[in-house]
């Protein structure tokens, strides 16, 4: 079951994948914010109660794992789904895993997504 309003935060470096993906979650009534830095990131993470944190591939490795790390450290029950590369080859798949993400709250693995060892909540 997914939250009634859900909001997401999407964090990656290119603007277009961002554009593209809360377009997709708008159609779907799914609320987004976009910013394109870990430190925009930190700044509106407080501020604002956040379902899922999105982070995709382009943000920069170690600034997805100082974010997904703060979170943590946080003891925040936000979950964070990180987008690889192909995750989002059609607007239906996408769609499909960020649902999932939001609607199971340990976030078991389904089929091609790897459950974090390091934090249950976290989707790969």
């Amino acid at each position: 079951m997914l939250p009634e309003n859900p909001i997401i935060l999407l964090a990656g470096s290119d603007p277009d994948l961002l554009v593209l993906r809360s377009s997709v979650l708008a159609a779907a009534g799914i609320w987004s914010l976009r910013v394109r830095s870990a430190d925009q990131a930190f700044q509106i993470v407080g501020l604002v109660p956040f379902d899922l944190v999105v982070l995709c591939y382009t943000l920069d490795q170690s600034d997805q794992q100082r974010l997904a790390a703060t979170l943590d450290s946080q003891g925040s029950a936000m979950r964070v789904f990180h987008v690889a590369p192909g995750d989002d080859c059609s607007a239906t798949s996408f769609l499909r895993k960020v649902e999932q993400a939001l609607a199971e709250p340990s976030c078991p693995a389904p089929m091609n997504l790897e459950s974090s060892p390091a934090r249950p909540g976290m989707i790969r």
